[in-house]
């Protein structure tokens, strides 16, 4: 199987309509890098969401084609200014990526697990099938440094037969976000920055998905 494996870097933002169908990483963000992904199929099994920049995808479908690793796994960056490094996904479908695999990663696949301890990650407004593993997310396994009070794995306003709330609080993993939690991150105009920490840094995108994520 070909692998395919999309790079995005600073200095030029990064827009992208994508169909992407692979079970190696599909969509890599370089350090500093901001993109906005919109109406996508992004198709994967193992941290196919990784890097170290700032992704917002919105209306996609993340179809999985099994379960290993997690979802998203990023890697954050300590820097002299508050940064949003991380991935946001939005009003978007989580699914097994066909009818023969439901009952084959029931209840397995992780929304992510932390590259490191400042991994930073929201599900905001999202469907989960029930593949979703009901604790949400999970911690890397043998790194145990990599998860700590600064590592941010949450959820806001999810549903689905794979969203359980009850499992989610007691795995103490997944953080469940409120609307004023969830506010710093809720639109492309919140998260993206320039290299130097400036905000905000939305003129490289169409102006009613720079504030709505909704072009």
């Amino acid at each position: 199987m070909s692998t395919l494996r999309m790079q995005m870097a600073p200095p030029m933002p990064w827009v992208w309509v994508i169909r992407t169908r692979d079970s190696t990483p599909a969509l890599y963000v370089g350090k500093l890098a901001n993109a906005y992904f919109y109406d996508n199929i992004i198709a994967g099994q193992v941290d196919f969401l990784y890097g170290f920049g700032t992704a917002f995808i919105d209306k996609a479908t993340l179809s999985l084609r099994r379960c290993g690793g997690g979802i998203t796994a990023w890697k954050g960056t300590n820097t002299t200014f508050s940064n949003k490094y991380g991935i946001y996904i939005a009003d978007s479908k989580v699914l097994a990526a066909n009818s023969s695999l439901i009952n084959d990663i029931k209840e397995s696949c992780s929304l992510g697990r932390p590259w490191n301890s400042l991994h930073r990650s929201v599900f905001m407004h999202t469907y989960f099938d029930s593949s979703i593993l009901p604790a949400g997310y999970t911690t890397w396994q043998g790194s145990p440094n990599n998860f700590n009070n600064e590592t941010f794995m949450a959820v806001y306003d999810v549903y689905g037969p794979g969203y359980d709330q009850t499992a989610e609080r007691t795995g103490n993993i997944t953080q469940i976000l409120n609307s004023k939690e969830v506010a710093p991150y809720a639109r492309p105009i919140d998260v993206f920055m320039t290299p130097e920490g400036h905000q905000p840094n939305i003129a490289w995108l169409d102006p009613i998905a720079a504030s709505t994520g909704r072009p």
